[in-house]
């Protein structure tokens, strides 16, 4: 069995896998049905030093008392010591606390209770607590936050994406604060951020160049925490949103490019072909994907393979003996699931997480259009026929053929392979820099 046919039998309905994290078709995330977790109540654990606050919480969640096992904490030690009594599904915890603070609990948590989903509550956003909080959390809730918006959150983070190993699978992506990240792109990315002059163009491009800094300028971008008001798909739109002084601060703390250190010359080589089909697969289905369609395309096949990063990440952090390793071993289904939950628990748009689910299933789209997902497909497959191929999947030609018929490609009057050859160079030469 190839690793691509080994993903896709570890996703028998990835759609459905993704909408049970309770997302719709247009990126939002309605509450999600209770038990998402199984038959066992959730169990939501609030901290905050101020007693009132926890107060304001136990009166305005009253209503989720029959659905949700509540506990609340005045301090992060005390936080600490009810995880260790018992489980628990989310942790929200405010960020400014005496003694241990938010941004420290919630790095413990990771550490301790990786399976443990992640919620800041804030009012502060100082570029130094955004930066501490970019690392330490999930999702991210304004402070005072309506009791909706807490509920909503919580919901979605209580469903896992994942029905085949869904314990295993969260705990990996729980444990993911930052991505690999090669280190001359590191050198790169900070050269060009660092410039005092840099244009948000020129920022925007040399950071969706980078697979794991993309995909964390998404999660905060997507928080209203961090002045998001609709769905951010673009690394140029996340500047837009962060602005740019605190994205240069977040490259500037280098606590988001913890990889920068040399990997094995084995590992560089895997590295650089995964980063090379995902820019040139971004590339080409710019192309290929509607207007509409475009920015989630373009974000979700850079992020295409970023549950075999994660699982780089782990071994990196060292082996975690609550977690079956033969699960995600080889090129196994389980890195495609973790990719999903990990941008699931990151709060990414629901298009950009279906179509790196269905990455590695066929497709056959409606001829009224390819759709997301479809495009990201047929890009990929393109780019398995170019320098920029991974060898690890297969190239699926007669799928191929049949999507080169589909409407919305032949009325482009495009060459697509030599458009892809050309996307395949475009990626080798930002690899060779």
């Amino acid at each position: 069995m190839t690793s691509e046919t080994a993903a896709s039998a570890g996703l028998p309905d990835a759609r459905r896998a993704v909408v049970a994290n309770g997302a719709d078709a247009r990126g939002e995330h309605p509450a999600a049905e209770a038990g998402g977790l199984g038959t066992t109540r959730q169990r939501v654990l609030f901290v905050d030093d101020e007693p009132r606050i926890l107060d304001g919480l136990r009166r305005s969640l009253r209503g989720k008392r029959n659905e949700w096992d509540m506990a609340f904490a005045t301090s992060g030690a005390e936080a600490l010591d009810l995880l260790a009594e018992s489980r628990c599904d989310v942790v929200v915890s405010d960020m400014r606390m005496p003694g241990m603070d938010g941004a420290e609990l919630l790095t413990h948590v990771s550490e301790r209770h990786p399976e443990v989903a992640r919620v800041v509550l804030s009012g502060h956003t100082e570029q130094e607590a955004a930066i501490r909080v970019a690392v330490a959390g999930h999702r991210f809730l304004t402070k005072p936050s309506d009791a909706g918006s807490v509920v909503a959150t919580v919901e979605q983070l209580t469903h896992r994406t994942s029905a085949a190993h869904g314990a295993t699978v969260r705990r990996l992506a729980g444990a993911v604060r930052s991505l690999p990240t090669l280190p001359a792109h590191v050198g790169r990315l900070t050269a060009v951020l660092g410039a005092a002059d840099v244009e948000i163009a020129e920022a925007a491009l040399a950071a969706s160049h980078d697979i794991g800094f993309t995909a964390k300028l998404l999660q905060l971008s997507n928080s209203v925490f961090f002045g998001a008001r609709a769905r951010v798909t673009s690394a140029e739109s996340a500047i837009n949103a962060l602005g740019l002084p605190t994205v240069q601060a977040l490259v500037k703390s280098g606590q988001l490019l913890w990889s920068s250190e040399r990997w094995e010359p084995a590992v560089e080589r895997e590295l650089d072909v995964v980063w090379r089909h995902a820019v040139a697969t971004a590339r080409l289905v710019g192309l290929m994907a509607s207007p509409a369609n475009r920015p989630y395309a373009q974000a979700a096949a850079l992020l295409q393979d970023i549950g075999w990063l994660a699982g780089l990440a782990h071994t990196r952090t060292g082996p975690d003996p609550r977690v079956d390793l033969a699960v995600v071993s080889g090129q196994g289904p389980a890195h495609r699931e973790v990719g999903v939950e990990l941008l699931h628990l990151w709060g990414l748009p629901y298009p950009i997480v279906a179509a790196v689910a269905e990455r590695d299933l066929q497709h056959r789209p409606s001829s009224s259009g390819l759709g997301v997902a479809a495009a990201v497909r047929a890009a990929h497959l393109l780019v398995q026929r170019t320098d920029a191929r991974d060898p690890r999947l297969s190239a699926h030609d007669d799928e191929l053929a049949e999507f080169l018929t589909h409407p919305q490609l032949t009325a482009a009057c495009t060459d697509w392979r030599g458009a892809a050859a050309e996307a395949s160079e475009q990626a080798g030469r930002l690899s060779a820099r």
